[in-house]
């Protein structure tokens, strides 16, 4: 009896393994029938496109660097040798026309000027004496006492005396315009750009005290080649400073080429603007046109190719290939990649301009061309790339 009953259990586990066996094998024949379905569009890698739209030429943007400058730059120094008394005013500072900036010591011109109008006094008081003694002189030439001589030395004596007297007002004059321009003023209103002078130093004549920068209106200089200065029509313009555009008119244009740079000085006013600062960079945008037929294509659609050249890949559509792979309804059309030589005219950061064998309202690859080769069969991440093109070409590039 109980063997019975072990057999009837051996029985029932056997089942339910072979049970669980048929299952797992069903499970596994299903999903290699599904897999073999898919397999027929998965194999192919996908591409990212667009069209190209011809034109009739580019247009190249350049950019020419200048500088801002002050409308006036001085450096102010004193006329004349002397020591270094007061300073006034410090660097950075806002001055305004007359303003005192610094003083010469004028111990010594004081003296000079004090001499010399000592000198003065003896001279007109000698004067005097002698317009006195002529006056008694010319009443006895009258009555016959005195000689014609005497009357002859005392006139030539008081010419003497007026020319001693005229070259010590003269000499006075000058002592005083020492005196004066041993101030050293502003001429007009400004910042003090930089101070080279320290007080109490013993300064020569021409020595550079003060950098005085004009304050308002402030200019620019742009170096512009000469092939460019027939498309400057007008004067209002725009600026670029510091991220920054500009409105600027255009002053003067020089007449000849430096022989350095190769360009004509061009100079311009911004009017006033606080924001600017002598010395920065200035930026001046002149477009030109080429009348060259073309396509702009982004960089990431170009991969060199043989001698120095570039290519893109280019999409036809494989509708016989198609039918006879999937031959499915819905299903994704297939491309097929050709690679086209083309000539890069022009750059920028982010497209090309180019010329080749191309045509307009061709798909190409626009990024990731790295994944593929020439010849290589692909789908489409959107299936737009013929969507704006009419059946009839489509069916007539499949007939032949």
């Amino acid at each position: 009896m109980i063997r019975k009953n072990n057999l009837s259990l051996l029985h029932i586990k056997s089942a339910q393994w072979l049970s669980i066996v048929l299952t797992l094998i069903t499970l596994q024949a299903c999903s290699k029938v599904v897999a073999d379905e898919a397999l027929g569009t998965s194999q192919y890698l996908q591409a990212s496109s667009e069209h190209l739209t011809k034109q009739t030429g580019y247009q190249v943007e350049n950019k020419f660097v200048g500088k801002v400058i002050a409308k006036q730059d001085a450096n102010l120094g004193f006329e004349f040798a002397g020591i270094i008394k007061t300073l006034h005013v410090i660097e950075g500072q806002q001055v305004v026309k007359g303003q005192l900036l610094a003083e010469l010591n004028t111990q010594l011109l004081l003296i000079e000027r004090a001499q010399l109008e000592a000198q003065l006094q003896q001279a007109e008081a000698e004067f005097d004496l002698i317009e006195a003694n002529l006056s008694r002189l010319s009443s006895l030439s009258k009555r016959g006492f005195t000689s014609e001589q005497n009357m002859d030395e005392l006139t030539s004596q008081k010419r003497i005396i007026t020319a001693n007297i005229n070259s010590t007002l003269s000499a006075l004059e000058a002592s005083q315009y020492r005196i004066d321009k041993s101030k050293l003023l502003a001429p007009f209103d400004g910042i003090v750009s930089s101070r080279q002078i320290a007080q109490g130093e013993v300064i020569a004549v021409g020595t550079t005290a003060f950098r005085l920068l004009q304050t308002g209106d402030s200019e620019v200089t742009v170096g512009v080649p000469a092939g460019f200065i027939k498309q400057l029509q007008g004067k209002d313009y725009q600026l670029e400073i510091a991220g920054v555009n500009y409105p600027a008119t255009l002053l003067s244009m020089g007449n000849e080429v430096d022989t350095v740079t190769r360009t004509i000085s061009l100079r311009f006013a911004l009017g006033n603007n606080n924001s600017v600062y002598n010395g920065q960079l200035a930026y001046l945008a002149l477009s030109q046109e080429y009348q060259q037929p073309g396509y702009w294509v982004p960089l990431s659609a170009i991969t060199d190719g043989v001698r120095g050249m570039w290519n893109i890949y280019t999409l036809e559509e494989n509708l016989g290939f198609r039918d006879l792979e999937t031959n499915m309804a819905g299903s994704p059309a297939l491309f097929q990649l050709k690679s086209t030589t083309v000539t890069v005219l022009h750059a920028t950061e982010t497209t090309a301009y180019v010329q080749g064998d191309l045509k307009d309202n061709q798909a190409y690859v626009n990024t990731g061309i790295h994944r593929f080769v020439p010849g290589q069969m692909v789908t489409l991440s959107h299936q737009q790339a013929f969507a704006n093109r009419p059946t009839s070409d489509v069916i007539s590039e499949h007939k032949i």
